[in-house]
């Protein structure tokens, strides 16, 4: 896994933010739950709590849907990093804050920020090949209709 600074990329959040963003709430709420199922099942303490949050990602990634643009990238990545530093907020608090560790300037310093980056900066390389892969079921399955066998 790469790792910068004792922070490593969340290729899931991206994974889950992308697939919402070009494809809808129901595909990023589903990508964002096995996404999360599958934290939850192998680092997780609390079953479901991974599953919940990346849910929430996906879904709410979701809602940008309508604003897609093909060759745009400015929108995914400040929802990656947005989504990302609500992740991590939900982390501090959850982990941190409700056991009484309250400084959370240098939880943003030396944990939050430094993620967002090296999470936005593997986002424009990983981003390029979702839109690839993207690109080309959307142009498989708009084949798929145009067939003289099947009927649309």
């Amino acid at each position: 896994m790469l790792q910068f600074s004792n922070s490593a990329p969340n290729l899931l959040l991206i994974l889950t933010v992308s697939v919402g963003f070009m494809q809808g709430r129901k595909e990023g709420l589903l990508t964002g739950f096995i996404s999360g199922l599958m934290i939850d099942l192998f680092y997780g303490n609390l079953f479901g709590f991974y599953a919940l949050i990346y849910m929430l990602s996906g879904y709410l990634s979701g809602h940008f849907c309508d604003v897609y643009y093909d060759e745009d990238i400015k929108v995914p990545l400040v929802l990656v990093a947005i989504t990302d530093f609500g992740y991590n907020f939900v982390i501090y608090v959850t982990r941190f804050l409700l056991r009484g560790r309250r400084n959370f300037p240098g939880y943003l310093t030396k944990i939050i920020l430094p993620d967002i980056v090296f999470t936005v900066l593997i986002a424009i390389i990983f981003y390029r090949i979702l839109y690839k892969i993207n690109h080309a079921m959307v142009a498989r399955e708009k084949e798929g209709t145009k067939s003289l066998w099947i009927k649309g």
